[in-house]
């Protein structure tokens, strides 16, 4: 999802390294929050993606998201979070935000960034989650469907009653076209909007 958008919307000349490391959230679902060690490992990389020439770095995994504000204080380049520039548009929509999450581990950090962009804007945000428990493992077993089949309640029931419905991880876009209109309008994810603040960083 994110190499088809990258190509859609960066430069053809910028080259994208991809670094993955899946014990990361492995780990960090395991003990239920970010380890030390996991944020050393992490901002380790992030040291290794500047050290081989990178002008910036995109974190994809809202999970192990605070691991980038400690990488911004050890390396001289840009480090983005994919879920930045939804949690700064969903403070422009409404003042009732819903998150709705598939782990549990993203919940926390999201509603951070939520708080963090209302402060800034000077907004009064009220936030709820939800989170729905067996979607993600689903979806790592490559079931789109059942996934999907699991969110869509959820998701309904967070736009009937909130402004706006925060989707905490990359991985739930899946759902959008399952979605109706009137849900759909008020749904933000987080891909499309973090390339497009990569393409702004890149052009500066």
């Amino acid at each position: 999802m994110i190499g088809r958008l990258i190509k859609e919307i960066l430069s053809p000349d910028i080259v994208v390294r991809n670094v993955v490391d899946d014990s990361l959230l492995i780990d960090t679902r395991k003990a239920g929050y970010m380890t030390e060690d996991v944020a050393k490992r992490i901002v380790s990389y992030v040291k290794l993606a500047e050290s081989h020439g990178s002008d910036c770095v995109l974190f994809a995994c809202s999970s192990v998201g605070p691991a980038a504000d400690m990488a911004r204080e050890e390396v001289k380049i840009p480090v983005l979070k994919i879920d930045e520039p939804m949690a700064e548009a969903a403070v422009t929509r409404g003042r009732r935000i819903a998150v709705v999450a598939t782990v549990s581990t993203t919940l926390k950090p999201t509603c951070e960034l939520i708080e963090k962009a209302a402060k800034e804007k000077g907004a009064q945000v009220e936030i709820k989650t939800f989170f729905s428990d067996k979607a993600f493992d689903v979806l790592s077993a490559g079931d789109v469907a059942e996934h999907n089949r699991l969110l869509i309640g959820d998701i309904e029931k967070a736009a009937s009653e909130y402004d706006v419905v925060v989707l905490a991880q990359a991985s739930m876009t899946n759902i959008l076209p399952d979605l109706p209109e009137d849900v759909s309008r008020k749904v933000l994810t987080s891909p499309r909007l973090g390339v497009l603040r990569v393409a702004e960083v890149m052009k500066g």
